[in-house]
């Protein structure tokens, strides 16, 4: 680049003064006369040298700008996309004697590639019970009218323990295109689920235990303890859910079955009849495999400490790297924690993050703040973190006090294995994390290939498109496919996922945009309704146009202003089939 530039003044110098010399002859006339005298070409070639170093300088200026935006408006954007996946865990139910409880956040970890096993953390709570799942059958014996019939096998220490109030949790497993369907048979097509058990392995079909209504059959995803991704404090939470449907949709394919408090099973066996009404076709035929038990999303992401970074005056920032793990093998998604030890003296210094502000209120506990600068790593398309401190002299009057020699940084962090998780397959994802006591565990799905966070010319556009959104109003179509386009990471890679994401945002047909009034608790309330059309021959199937929906809904709840609510309708082309979801103000329904 630096070679471009010296060109480029030279060529200026050249050319553009023999025009400036035409148009003004009297005082720079001699820029017009070229010259044989090397003395004065080595002069021109010298000015050249300076300027380009100047332009260098102030090109490299700019994406410091454009971060420090950023990590303003904007934090999720300087974050990389670590890999995802689904796991299940395989309990022995007969030594089951009660709940184990998975908490969210619990280590796992990979078999190792190139010598690094990859660090996973689990992201929804998941609680083993004495369940095994035996068979799922798929009845269509009544036209219009199919059943699911899902047979579990407990212990007879585990029926009193089954029937709780959380309820079972399910996933929809197998093709993504058929458990979508599956997913929207039950949320939207379910009129009851009956609930029959007996010793014997066939379960009769007698009056069924319980019926439940469709009610109690609840989505798993879509509140603020079921986020996959780590979300910056004050980064839009709408944006997260599209950030997450576009790099693991099946981490919407949860459901919950409530209502079995109470229950007396008779039997070891329990039979779940899940009936249905003028559902849509499946894509493919239900297995056994189309439903399991106890698993849980899990995101490449693990705790660990940074090397000590001895703080030098003369240098602004220093390269942050992972204590104990390959350079190669490991990618700063984020710090967590930044103290100053100083040694032979008892006081800790801490930092908060520059752009949380903390450090600027007059009852702050830090004693100053830090920088994050990322940039490209020269050992691949990663990312390289380095950090820079500062301490204010003042906090009214501003100013910074000098950084101490002999002051050491202790910095916690949040870190990803790079590329490493590219080598993993189906099953890789299996080994304990030491001090981690878990059942055994694999994963059911493909690991998400990571995708590097945008820090050249494309985050530049892409933060110009985000505050240019916010003058215009996301229901507008184009405005509403720019907004999601922002957060296919994937567009561009030429990845199946990242096709397919496009194609979802192009579906996008139509918006209508009308006022509406509801009533309620007696008095009547302003709000708007949207009606997206969309292309449904651009989704895997109508479930996963379906899905889109519950992300677009949640996506354009968040715009709601107070005092107001929000409704959306989806209707699908060609079929003309249409979906509502219940008026709702941010995370809360009204109705």
């Amino acid at each position: 680049m630096f070679a471009k530039f010296y060109q480029s003044e030279l060529t200026y110098l050249r050319e553009m003064g023999r025009e400036f010399a035409a148009a003004h002859p009297s005082s720079a006339g001699l820029l017009s006369e070229r010259s044989d005298d090397p003395d004065v070409e080595r002069l021109l070639e010298g000015f050249a040298f300076l300027s380009a170093r100047i332009r260098e300088r102030v090109d490299d200026a700019v994406p410091e700008v454009v971060h420090g935006l950023a990590e303003l408006l904007l934090p999720q954007y300087l974050r990389p996309l670590p890999a995802t996946s689904i796991i299940e865990f395989k309990p022995q139910i007969k030594a089951l004697r009660g709940v184990r409880s998975v908490p969210r956040g619990r280590a796992v970890g990979s078999n190792p590639v190139e010598g690094t096993s990859c660090q996973f953390q689990t992201c929804y709570d998941v609680d083993l019970l004495p369940l095994e799942l035996l068979s799922v059958d798929h009845d269509e014996s009544l036209a219009n009218r199919p059943a699911l019939r899902i047979k579990l096998k407990t212990t007879e220490a585990g029926r009193a323990i089954v029937a709780r109030e959380e309820g079972i949790r399910f996933f929809l497993a197998g093709e993504y295109s058929l458990a979508a369907t599956l997913h929207l048979w039950l949320l939207r097509h379910c009129t009851g689920v009956e609930i029959r058990s007996s010793e014997d392995r066939s379960v009769p079909r007698s009056d069924p235990m319980r019926t439940l209504r469709r009610e109690q059959i609840k989505p798993v995803g879509l509140r603020e303890s079921e986020a996959v991704m780590p979300w910056p404090k004050f980064a839009p939470e709408g944006s997260r859910f599209v950030q997450e449907y576009f790099s693991l949709p099946s981490k919407y394919l949860f459901i919950d079955v409530l209502g079995l408090e109470g229950l007396e099973f008779p039997g070891d066996y329990i039979e779940f009849s899940f009936l249905f009404e003028r559902p849509p076709d499946l894509p493919s035929p239900v297995t056994d495999d189309s439903f399991r038990l106890h698993c849980t999303p899990v995101i490449n992401i693990f705790d660990v400490s940074a090397e000590p970074v001895k703080l030098d005056p003369l240098v602004p920032d220093h390269l942050i790297r992972a204590a104990g793990v390959n350079p190669a093998h490991m990618e700063v998604y984020d710090v967590s924690t930044v103290i100053g030890v100083r040694p032979g003296r008892g006081n800790r210094r801490s930092y908060s993050n520059f752009y949380s502000f903390a450090h600027t209120r007059p009852d702050s506990d830090y004693d100053g703040y830090y920088v994050l600068r990322r940039a490209r790593s020269p050992l691949d398309e990663a990312t390289d973190t380095y950090i820079g401190v500062a301490r204010p002299k003042d906090r009214n009057r501003g100013g910074v006090e000098a950084v101490d020699e002999d002051e050491t940084l202790s910095i916690e962090l949040l870190c990803t294995n790079r590329a490493l998780t590219n080598e993993l397959a189906i099953g890789d994802i299996c080994k304990p994390v030491r001090g981690s006591s878990v059942p055994p565990f694999s994963n059911i799905t493909a690991v998400s290939p990571p995708v590097r966070a945008p820090l050249a010319g494309e985050l530049q556009w892409r933060l110009l498109a985000h505050l240019a959104l916010n003058r215009q109003r996301v229901t507008q179509p184009e405005t509403l496919k720019l907004m999601l386009s922002l957060y296919n990471f994937l567009a561009g890679s030429g990845s199946p996922a990242g096709r397919a994401n496009e194609m979802r945002v192009e579906a996008i047909r139509t918006t209508e945009f009308e006022a509406v009034t509801r009533m309620l608790e007696g008095a009547p309330v302003r709000g708007a309704a949207t009606t997206i059309e969309l292309d449904e021959t651009r989704f895997a199937s109508i479930g996963d146009a379906h899905l889109f929906g519950i992300v677009l809904d949640e996506l354009l709840a968040t715009y709601c202003s107070i005092n107001s609510f929000h409704e959306l309708r989806v209707r699908l082309h060609p079929s003309k089939i249409e979906f509502r979801w219940e008026p709702r103000n941010g995370y809360h329904r009204i109705l």
